[in-house]
């Protein structure tokens, strides 16, 4: 399998990799021109030349895959000194280790109003988007982008089970009247992000149910609800707008900036909003 053939893989699979080049190379080294590819799930394709060159480099790259951040390696083909790497061939070689990252997982419980212009968002922004309901109507509404990967069950919680969830996955639960459901069933589920479409009173109402079922302090800490940028939104679009922007500050590694007013009281017509929104 050739390098495109992999990272073409990748994509489609949205995996992360890592492209590795060899971008200088002095004196006696293997290869002076050289790339190859290191996936998140451990299959490779290419070689910069083998030998312990090759294994510190892909030790460096499987690391920068973990922690997301591209990197360059400098190492010398010798016993001692500054990069070395315990050969005796006596060139060097310098390497870039190009991260390149999943595409961020938006996970949206229940396919109505808002969650469609979310989708809508998200697509154009590269975000791998999984859209699940259980009125077959929602995930057949034309407003839904053609690349949101569908999925349609009896129940939410059945839904939510068989969900491919991982520690950076993003949700946002919008259904007409499963919420409830739904957080019981991703109460012991990873995630990165677990937005709630809710009022103030709502959300608080889920809270303490929650708590009286068990849930720990720290899950029911991880539900952000209300959900979104306070930009005083109304209509789906621009609560889509303002949830958008929350999860593009998490995605970016940006802790969410506190707003005054979310110490305060909300209006009602925010809270009639965002109800009838859904």
């Amino acid at each position: 399998m050739t390098l495109f053939q992999l990272a073409g893989q990748c994509e489609i699979r949205n995996q992360s990799f890592a492209l590795i080049q060899l971008i200088e190379s002095r004196g006696s080294t293997p290869r002076h021109s050289a790339s190859m590819i290191v996936c998140e799930d451990g299959k490779m394709a290419g070689t910069i030349g083998g030998g312990m060159m090759e294994r510190l480099v892909l030790e460096k790259a499987r690391q920068a895959l973990k922690d997301g951040e591209s990197q360059l390696f400098h190492g010398r083909m010798a016993q001692q000194g500054e990069h070395a790497v315990g050969s005796d061939c006596g060139g060097a070689m310098t390497v870039h280790i190009a991260v390149y990252p999943r595409r961020p997982s938006l996970f949206l419980i229940g396919g109505g109003h808002v969650n469609r212009a979310i989708a809508q968002l998200a697509i154009p922004l590269n975000f791998e988007v999984h859209v699940v309901d259980t009125w077959q109507e929602n995930l057949d509404h034309p407003a839904l982008p053609e690349s949101c990967h569908r999925r349609f069950g009896e129940t939410f919680t059945g839904l939510i089970d068989s969900l491919p969830l991982d520690e950076d996955s993003l949700l946002i639960i919008a259904t007409n009247h499963q919420d409830k459901e739904s957080l019981t069933a991703l109460s012991d589920r990873p995630s990165r992000f677990l937005g709630l479409l809710a009022s103030r009173r709502k959300a608080q109402h889920f809270r303490q149910q929650l708590a009286k079922e068990g849930a720990t302090e720290e899950r029911i800490a991880h539900i952000r609800s209300p959900v979104g940028m306070d930009i005083g939104a109304e209509t789906p679009e621009e609560i889509a707008i303002s949830v958008m922007a929350e999860l593009l500050l998490v995605t970016k590694g940006k802790k969410r900036k506190a707003n005054i007013s979310e110490s305060l009281a909300e209006p009602e017509k925010k809270e009639m909003a965002v109800c009838a929104a859904i």
